[in-house]
């Protein structure tokens, strides 16, 4: 099974007066995050706006339980460290299923003579 935890996390960042501080606690919480975690972690929204921050976050795993339960333990571990207030929580399961057998076993049913083809590519990077 293919699951992917997804998470979008909205930070009022308000009290900071330039770009520049917003990129200071951007960097500080997905350093932090990275350094601890297998999550991808990056701004999302907002890039212009310093007054608001927000960060996207995902996890891959064969389980739903551990998808759900890591972005969980991450997202807990990002209020713990109180940066900067946190006003907006989604997260979302993602369940892929397996890939099923049939799907890659399946005959090309393809009109195209490969040989012709390959015969015709040939003969085009010949005249070049």
């Amino acid at each position: 099974m293919f699951v992917v935890a997804v998470a979008r996390l909205g930070f009022d960042t308000s009290h900071v007066t330039s770009l520049k501080e917003k990129r200071r606690i951007r960097l500080q919480i997905t350093q932090r995050i990275r350094h601890r975690f297998p999550v991808a972690i990056a701004e999302i929204e907002s890039n212009d706006d310093h007054s608001r921050l927000v960060l996207g976050l995902a996890v891959v795993s064969n389980s739903s339980r551990h998808a759900a339960s890591m972005m969980d333990t991450v997202i807990r571990q990002i209020e713990k460290m109180y940066i900067a207030p946190m006003e907006l929580r989604e997260r979302e399961i993602i369940n892929l299923g397996v890939l099923s057998d049939p799907f890659w076993t399946m005959q090309d049913h393809d009109e195209e003579d490969w040989e012709q083809f390959k015969a015709l590519t040939e003969e085009l990077h010949n005249e070049q």
